[in-house]
């Protein structure tokens, strides 16, 4: 019947990937979404790729009167955002090949990476469209995921389709592919993880206390 826990697995449609998921724009900003916030400049040109029900964007635009625009494979999405007044388009960023997009300062691909079969591809084609990027990734070598692989299991890293999570990172293996890719990490900072009361474990130690890790990238070229 080709269901696993009452997924479809002959079939993956980004529409109905939101149906299950509410498309309503987010008002209030992710952890991970915050550090973006707080890292990207007033007044400067902002691209998020795979925007999602982010309301990044928003936030961007009404609080540091940033120019601000999105893409996204979902025609939902894209209405979505366009309702609550942000330039959207509908783009494939797995076959498009961004040669008529403006330069941004800063470039979002916020959760993204992970789930292309070659992010690589990817980030050549955007190596020179912006200035900056804040890439944010699941960290593969978070302690729970860790304490997954030694009961005999690995982690999972999809919400409505298995198929959602191609590529995984470790903290250090992504400072290191992002050396060899040809950017330079300006800095990173973990969004969440494990804390023990007041202590934030993931502050001090990402790679095994960091959930989600946001890195500010800039290609060397530049």
């Amino acid at each position: 019947m080709n269901i696993f826990n009452g997924v479809d697995l002959k079939n993956f449609d980004y529409n109905v990937y939101w149906e299950n998921r509410s498309v309503k724009i987010r008002q209030k900003l992710l952890e991970r979404e915050g550090v973006f916030f707080d890292w990207i400049k007033p007044k400067t040109k902002v691209l998020d790729i795979a925007v999602g029900n982010s309301g990044l964007l928003s936030s961007l635009k009404k609080n540091k009167m940033c120019d601000v625009y999105a893409f996204d494979i979902s025609q939902k999405v894209v209405d979505a955002q366009n309702e609550e007044g942000i330039i959207a388009e509908k783009r494939d960023i797995s076959v498009d090949d961004f040669n008529n997009i403006r330069k941004c300062d800063f470039l979002i691909l916020s959760e993204i990476l992970e789930h292309l079969p070659l992010p690589e591809m990817l980030m050549n084609k955007l190596s020179d469209k912006a200035d900056f990027f804040l890439i944010s990734i699941p960290n593969s070598a978070f302690y729970k995921f860790r304490l997954s692989l030694l009961f005999g299991r690995f982690f999972k890293q999809w919400i409505f389709h298995p198929a959602e999570h191609l590529r995984f990172w470790s903290h250090h293996d992504f400072l290191s592919w992002a050396k060899a890719m040809g950017f330079e990490v300006v800095k990173h900072q973990a969004s969440n993880g494990l804390d023990v009361g007041p202590l934030k474990l993931y502050k001090y130690m990402p790679n095994l206390f960091g959930h989600q890790i946001c890195y500010l990238l800039k290609a060397k070229n530049k």
